[in-house]
């Protein structure tokens, strides 16, 4: 692969970071030097991935910062994204082993949870390079990297379990409030560090142990099973865009919207069925049934058009969303629910839509990344302008209760389980409500919306029966 001008004269310029150590008789040996090597090329991965992200560092770049070979570094490690796994592994033992280490003094479990954000907050202070490098540069490394992320997570998650059952009542929320607990604060630092304000976090520590705290309740494993989207699909609440698991997306509808907007569905549903990386100029406008010089008129490359194509799909969930929920005439926690029950149930039915915003939407790196921000954002705005005065959540908590529920939904997504999802529903909904209204009251609106479902189910289904009763019923093989 050649190398750009801007990127050679980049290289040209840089110095070693750190100081080469040699093996000499009395000193240091060979595995010594070795050791040492490595440690070196991880803090050059950290300090260019810090500087300009994962995609632009390179093997030339990274060699020059550490002051070794380009066969050094393929004596260590397999390749670029070989030591950038490397070094993500050494970021998260390290913050890890500090956090332990903040909450080791403290014996009461609020406190050891505070201990807890403060380390953590302190972490991406103070080494913002690493951190950007676990928080946000490692979405665009490859699948390995977001199974190491899942690891990390899974790390940090026992962490909070443990603290937790510290508590005289050993009161644990359920695994998967847990991981949405453990997304959010993640979110939290993430938002802040694309946005250069990472030095506010350690005084948000407070805030965010309160908005961990209210989930704890006895009463969530009322929950259990409660899927509040079916109400919904039986009432044609929810249009599903993509089309249905196992179907071809190659092709856009002759007729379908301006040319724009079809190459714009067309690249989403290549990236949805091929993967992001497979498109192609060509590939894009003869799907979307355009000239190669349309597509050339509206875009400079297939980057930009997938990005926008991503937008305009989760753009088109996330208004039917809330258009179902804070739009409709009722109270603001039952339109929680029913915004969050509309798109639980278009991830779960929309291959396009669960692929591309869950899944190939990080194959752009850290634009990928700032558009899923974007995204969760504009839902957390609705959240809270709908919502009245005494119950309108802080930016802050908004912020970690939409970063928890997008974590959770990007769990099942990721492990093929999308499926699943609507079962999930009423903790889902839980997530969303605890913080607002208290873990008992939102228990207590989310089981009534779960009843006024089956009375509607029940009716519905009354209604079939006598229907069929009546003369001159039509059964569905004799409709033309």
């Amino acid at each position: 692969m050649s190398i750009s001008l801007s990127e050679a004269s980049r290289t040209a310029e840089l110095a070693p970071l750190y100081e080469q150590l040699r093996p000499r008789s009395g000193g240091p040996g060979r595995e010594d030097v070795a050791l040492h090597q490595r440690a070196r090329l991880h803090a050059a991965m950290i300090e260019a991935v810090g500087e300009h992200g994962y995609g632009a560092t390179t093997i030339r770049e990274l060699t020059a910062l550490a002051g070794v070979s380009t066969r050094t570094l393929y004596t260590q490690f397999a390749g670029k994204q070989d030591c950038f796994l490397s070094a993500y592994d050494i970021v998260v033992r390290r913050a890890a082993r500090r956090i332990v280490a903040a909450q080791g003094s403290e014996r009461d479990w609020r406190a050891r949870l505070r201990r807890a954000f403060e380390a953590f907050a302190r972490e991406v202070v103070r080494e913002p390079k690493a951190a950007r490098l676990a928080l946000v540069e490692a979405f665009g490394a490859g699948p390995a990297a977001i199974e190491r992320m899942e690891h990390a997570s899974g790390l940090f998650e026992a962490m909070v379990v443990t603290s937790f059952e510290r508590a005289p009542d050993r009161l644990v929320p359920p695994p998967m409030v847990v991981k949405g607990i453990v997304a959010g604060v993640a979110r939290v630092a993430r938002v802040r560090l694309l946005d250069g304000r990472s030095a506010e976090l350690p005084a948000l520590a407070d805030e965010l142990l309160a908005w961990v705290l209210s989930y704890r309740s006895p009463a969530v494993a009322r929950l259990e099973g409660v899927e509040l989207e079916r109400r919904l699909a039986r009432r044609g609440a929810v249009p599903r865009a993509g089309g249905v698991a196992g179907e071809r997306h190659d092709r856009v509808e002759d007729g379908a919207g301006d040319a724009r907007t079809r190459i714009l569905q067309a690249a989403a549903k290549i990236a949805a069925s091929r993967g992001a990386l497979e498109l192609t100029p060509r590939s894009i406008s003869a799907a979307a049934g355009v000239s190669g010089e349309t597509f050339a008129e509206l875009f400079d490359h297939c980057g930009e058009c997938f990005l926008a194509g991503l937008e305009h799909v989760c753009t088109q969930a996330l208004e039917r969303a809330t258009r179902a929920g804070f739009a409709a005439d009722e109270d603001w926690p039952d339109g929680v629910q029913r915004a969050l029950a509309t798109l639980v149930y278009q991830v779960a039915t929309d291959p396009v839509l669960a692929n591309v915003a869950f899944v190939e939407v990080f194959a752009l790196g850290p634009a990928g990344v700032r558009c899923r921000e974007s995204l969760m954002r504009g839902f957390a705005e609705a959240l809270r302008a709908g919502a009245p005065p005494s119950q309108r959540p802080s930016e802050l908590v908004a912020e970690a209760t939409v970063g928890a529920v997008w974590g959770i939904m990007h769990h099942y997504v990721a492990h093929g389980a999308a499926s699943r999802l609507p079962a999930l529903t009423g903790q889902l909904s839980y997530v969303a409500l605890a913080p607002m209204l208290g873990a008992e009251d939102a228990i207590e609106r989310i089981m009534t919306e779960q009843t006024r479902g089956r009375a509607s189910g029940r009716a519905s289904r009354a209604s079939v029966r006598a229907d069929s009763t009546a003369p001159n019923h039509k059964t569905s093989r004799n409709i033309p």
